[in-house]
């Protein structure tokens, strides 16, 4: 059985911005012959870098989105950190943006995703739509986005990319990781569907990637979701010592099963990697992509030049919408912004390598 979710604690700050004419660049792509869906969109943004990523969002959103375009969009801060500059909550108000922060003060709140988790618990509070879809912060819209859309019959769609840490069955290394879970969680192994990840084409079990995901609000899809994340981390289980938790991926997956969502697997063109490192990105897929999840390529110099130089064929006219918005500085909000957020930085590395040390429950070696 899941644990009790801690409830949010301390006021929220909420600020509400309207979407006003947007100017003859800004202007968005839009199919006059339908309304706007039913849908929110949800990112989470906090000090430095993920706030100037998140405002680049919202606008590709609004410029690239379609018919989601003029769609609801929520921002949430929510847990301890500094707060985000005037200038970008002034454009978040120009960009029609709802931003809330309010500290959950979680136990857990030094992982580094927990941040995904708590925000689509707040969103469910503050969505008023049928639907939330959760970005990244590191991702752009190269075109509408059609296949977000839930359908009657389903309750969640999201990505399957590849393998990664997924077990495909009794005899893989990874194998034991997810039993263990599975005891932890009251959970029969056999619970868990099997799915095929589109890249790498393994079968493996119930392996989701939470980059970009939409889920039914009203059902306590984020509840459920830290619940889980809060019993994976209470277990004391680990991947391994070089990566002890894998991600709120795997917490999602359990999560999923436990509310019994009626799911739909998103093809990878919905979190297509763009990265000169990546291992999934081919050059040869990316006309498909509808979602690109940049990671860190924004805001390298020498990186951002190798993305603009890969959308520009297939993606003209964001490539040049685009490129004069970057790179992205890493480092806004001033000294004394830069100093807390290292500061909070070092803590929560403490804390994470205080609760590895304290658990030593490796389950791959």
């Amino acid at each position: 059985m899941l644990s009790k979710v801690d409830k949010p604690t301390g006021d929220a700050l909420r600020t509400t911005g309207h979407v006003g004419a947007l100017s003859c660049c800004e202007s968005s792509i839009v199919d006059k012959d339908h309304s706007i869906p039913d849908t929110t969109f949800l990112f989470c943004a906090e000090s430095g870098h993920f706030e100037s990523q998140t405002v680049l969002a919202v606008e590709c959103l609004r410029r690239f989105g379609g018919r989601f375009a003029q769609a609801p969009v929520l921002v949430i801060t929510p847990r301890l950190g500094p707060s985000l500059t005037r200038r970008t909550l002034a454009r978040f108000a120009e960009l029609g943006v709802t931003y809330i922060r309010q500290n959950v003060g979680h136990r857990y709140s030094w992982f580094g995703f927990t941040n995904k988790a708590l925000a689509a618990l707040l969103a469910e509070d503050h969505a008023t739509t049928g639907q939330i879809v959760w970005m990244d912060s590191d991702t752009l819209i190269a075109r509408e986005p059609d296949l977000l859309l839930l359908e009657p019959d389903v309750d969640f769609a999201i990505c399957a990319v590849d393998k990664n840490v997924g077990s495909g069955g009794p005899h893989d290394r990874n194998e034991a990781y997810w039993q263990a879970l599975c005891d932890h969680y009251k959970v029969d192994i056999d619970r868990l569907p099997w799915i095929t990840t589109e890249f790498d084409q393994e079968r493996v079990r119930f392996r989701l990637h939470s980059g970009v995901y939409a889920f039914r609000r009203g059902l306590g899809f984020g509840r459920a979701w830290l619940t889980a994340c809060e019993q994976m981390f209470d277990s004391g289980i680990m991947y391994s010592r070089e990566l002890p938790f894998p991600g709120d991926d795997v917490a999602m997956a359990f999560s999923t099963v436990e509310l019994g969502l009626r799911w739909r697997i998103l093809p990878m063109t919905y979190n297509y990697e763009i990265t000169p490192t990546s291992l999934t990105y081919r050059r040869e897929k990316l006309p498909e992509a509808t979602i690109l999840h940049y990671h860190h390529a924004i805001t390298d110099a020498q990186a951002c030049a190798w993305l603009l130089q890969e959308v520009v064929g297939p993606f003209a006219t964001l490539h040049h919408w685009l490129k004069d918005r970057v790179p992205l500085n890493p480092k806004i909000g001033g000294l004394h912004r830069s100093v807390l957020r290292r500061s909070l930085k070092e803590w929560r590395k403490r804390q994470q390598w205080r609760f590895e040390h304290q658990s030593q429950r490796y389950m791959v070696d």
